[in-house]
């Protein structure tokens, strides 16, 4: 096998790993979807004052347009409240509800032995160079998009 085809069995591995995660997070948490909770959870770790759309799609590495199609149902739902900015009329902020940070202690337990099952055949060592590798690729992800942007 070339190293371009391998290159492009591990872009393609990757996505189906993404799909088959997104099925495992389905399958143990209730009432939202894995998408949804991984943008909680990210929504829970930005450190901004104000929490526009905009400024959770760039922490999530998604479009403003994906990031408000997956908070609407969680607005709907009473996880998140959607206001507009104090700051700027035009932006919207989002704040994590008391429901959400329930959903948060009420599935931890649940959500923490799933995961470590899931990842119960991996050695340490293991884990340890896979998240590595995993954060070089996302750190030549971030690199390439810059470049890109700065050569358009």
């Amino acid at each position: 096998m070339t190293r371009l085809e391998k290159e492009e069995s591990i872009i393609g591995s990757i996505s189906l790993l993404a799909n088959r995660l997104a099925q495992f997070g389905d399958g143990i948490l209730p009432d939202i979807t894995f998408k949804q909770w991984f943008l909680l959870l990210l929504i829970s770790r930005i450190q901004d004052e104000e929490k526009s759309i905009r400024r959770i799609a760039e922490f999530a590495g998604t479009t403003r347009q994906n990031t408000k199609k997956l908070l609407v149902p969680l607005a709907e739902k009473g996880y998140v409240q959607i206001t507009r900015s104090a700051r700027d009329a035009r932006s919207l902020q989002v704040e994590l509800t008391p429901k959400a940070w329930q959903y948060f202690a009420e599935n931890a337990e649940q959500t923490a032995e799933e995961t470590d099952r899931l990842f119960q055949p991996f050695a340490e060592e293991e884990i340890d160079r896979l998240a590595g590798l995993l954060g070089q690729l996302a750190q030549s992800l971030e690199e390439y998009g810059s470049r890109r942007d700065r050569d358009a």
